[in-house]
């Protein structure tokens, strides 16, 4: 038992480490291998029951931690949005954005950590278009001028509510997975499709992939059909998929990786179901000045949003608002990035009003409903 003791402890956080059978194998099959075999089990029920209670513990303070600086951190926006509002002289304004998107960066780390620990996302939003929000996952991590979105959706499809943070955190952490493994002069693919039963956002990088045990690791704990622990994500902790994986099981949406991608990289793909989606009237909920439009509709459709709520339209899809498309790279492209351009005043100017257009209507519908810890 000296032997075997030790490699069960190892075999339980290290699957691959495996446990040797009985030194004398002529003892295999009587009650001195049963007894044996009984010790083991319940020396491993007793260490796994220990782990978990060590981790739930562990999740708790670590929740308890987050939701607090989640709070200063949505304070800290709040304040740098009504400088940005206040001041329009674009110096300033270069320097303000900057400011605003290291908050932004660092929000999606605090408020990731407190979803790995059981938190709620912290945030509610009204029905919101997909579009919509990408654009403000995009406007979440570092790197996003690389980020370009096109939509082959022919409606302007939007998710309900109460997933629309929960997408948005999910697509946040798979672009900045796609930026991490991808060379600063290349850009990163992103798609909206829409499907007979829901809606695809496609994410496609020209990194250098990802080796087995990473592929192997990610579709583990995207399957949803084991209990995370904070002890078995490394160090340093690789959390991304861990988080997505939290909000897969409690949302009911479904992310994929392999290795199709045409550029040569990883392809993420979002799958959102049809009831957690929904059609807004463009007239009275347009899209925001940085989300994709979707394409024209063309004279015979090949499938129609697969949900009852139509946001108001009618709920066939027929007679949709048709908005122009934007010209789109030809397929097969990816342009490169401008990485170490730095933008004059006036562009920086613009671009400030671009993304003020388009986080404000998301942010004005959204609110931190758990500043002293309520979850």
């Amino acid at each position: 038992m000296s032997t075997r003791l030790p490699a069960l402890i190892t075999h339980l956080a290290h699957r691959h480490v495996s446990v040797p059978g009985l030194l004398h194998s002529g003892f295999g099959g009587t009650e001195i291998d049963q007894a044996h075999r009984d010790v083991l089990d319940h020396l491993a029920h007793a260490v796994t029951a220990e782990r978990h209670r060590v981790d739930e513990a562990a999740q708790t303070v670590m929740r308890g931690a987050t939701t607090v600086i989640q709070a200063l951190s949505h304070q800290m926006r709040s304040k740098i949005d009504e400088m940005q509002h206040r001041y329009d002289d674009p110096g300033l304004a270069q320097h303000l954005l900057g400011l605003d998107h290291l908050n932004e960066q660092n929000l999606r780390h605090i408020q990731g950590t407190g979803v790995l620990c059981g938190a709620w996302p912290g945030l509610t939003h009204a029905d919101s278009h997909l579009g919509d929000i990408v654009a403000g996952a995009q406007s979440r991590i570092r790197g996003y001028h690389r980020v370009q979105v096109t939509s082959q959706m022919e409606a302007p499809v939007a998710v309900v509510a109460r997933a629309v943070e929960p997408i948005a955190i999910t697509v946040a952490e798979l672009l900045a997975n796609a930026l991490h493994h991808t060379h600063g002069t290349l850009a990163i693919d992103v798609s909206l499709h829409q499907a007979e039963s829901g809606a695809c956002v496609v994410i496609d990088d020209a990194g250098v992939g990802m080796h087995s045990d990473e592929t192997e690791f990610a579709s583990r704990l995207l399957s949803g059909q084991r209990t995370i622990l904070l002890t078995e994500l490394g160090d340093p902790p690789r959390t991304g998929f861990a988080k997505i994986s939290r909000l897969m099981r409690q949302y009911g949406f479904s992310v994929s990786i392999d290795k199709s991608s045409p550029y040569g990289g990883v392809r993420a793909v979002v799958f959102i179901p049809g009831n957690l989606l929904t059609l807004l009237d463009e007239h009275t909920h347009p899209m925001s000045a940085m989300a994709p439009l979707p394409r024209p509709t063309s004279p015979t459709r090949t499938g129609t949003l697969p949900t009852g709520d139509a946001g108001g339209t009618g709920g066939t899809g027929e007679g949709l608002p048709r908005r122009r498309r934007r010209d789109a790279q030809p397929a097969g492209h990816l342009p490169a990035a401008r990485p170490d351009q730095a933008p004059t005043p006036e562009e920086t100017q613009a671009t400030w009003s671009a993304f003020q257009a388009g986080t404000a209507s998301g942010r004005a519908a959204s609110r931190t409903d758990h500043l002293e810890g309520n979850h």
